[in-house]
């Protein structure tokens, strides 16, 4: 008889918090000068779009740019003046994950086994980011008879990594699910866009375990990961 186990961990990608949000300073007003002379406060010149071409992986940096603070003004009789020149970044957030989220096996035969798979998912940042994790546990049986185990034993394992350098960041270790939940809250880690070069890759692994006594059913858990932004 075919024992068919689902286990799905899907995560709410919701954004929970944004406490930066980027914006540009005021600069002056630009009525500099004596007699006739004045700096203009307008005059856009055309925006400039420098690799403004998205693609599916979150892409790098892009640029648009304009002038401002145009001048034309005669200042014959001025004397001395003096002209601002400003520069101004405007810097917007960024967020973009992409990955599988979910896991579902299919099981079929008798007696023990065991089975290992890790899902990757990639963070694409310039705020930073911590995770929170909530509501992970042993995938409990939702459809099939009552007899028998109505559980699955599971394992979980976060780890994150600095996908442009390499760099190991954290590592949980294979570890129950269940004690993935509270375990980057509220100490950390804290991923900075600095440490992750703006992109965060994480490698979530599971580990089931089937004894004898699972029998034909479906074992689901979700559990939540919440990406706090700040």
């Amino acid at each position: 008889m075919k024992q068919i186990l689902r286990i799905l961990s899907i995560a709410s990608l919701a954004t929970l918090i944004m406490a930066v949000h980027a914006s540009g300073g005021e600069g002056g007003n630009g009525d500099d000068g004596g007699g006739d002379g004045h700096q203009g406060e307008g005059g856009d010149g055309g925006d400039g779009n420098n690799g403004d071409d998205k693609n599916g992986e979150g892409g790098h940096r892009r640029f648009q740019y304009r002038s401002i603070d145009a001048i034309s003004a005669d200042y014959s009789a001025a004397g001395n003046i003096v002209l601002q020149a400003r520069t101004r970044i405007n810097v917007n957030p960024y967020l973009y994950i992409t990955g599988n989220l979910g896991a579902e096996w299919t099981v079929n035969g008798w007696g023990t086994g065991v089975d290992t798979k890790v899902e990757t998912i990639k963070i694409y940042h310039n705020e930073t980011v911590t995770l929170d994790l909530e509501q992970f546990a042993a995938p409990a049986k939702i459809a099939g008879t009552k007899k028998g185990s109505q559980s699955v034993d599971l394992l979980g394992q976060m780890r994150f990594v600095n996908d442009q350098t390499g760099e190991d960041l954290f590592d949980s270790g294979m570890v129950n699910i269940a004690s993935l939940n509270g375990m980057f809250n509220p100490s950390g880690p804290n991923f900075k866009a600095g440490k992750t070069s703006g992109l965060l890759r994480v490698d979530f692994g599971r580990k089931i375990s089937i004894k004898p006594a699972v029998g034909p059913g479906v074992y689901e858990n979700v559990g939540l990961i919440k990406v706090i932004r700040n």
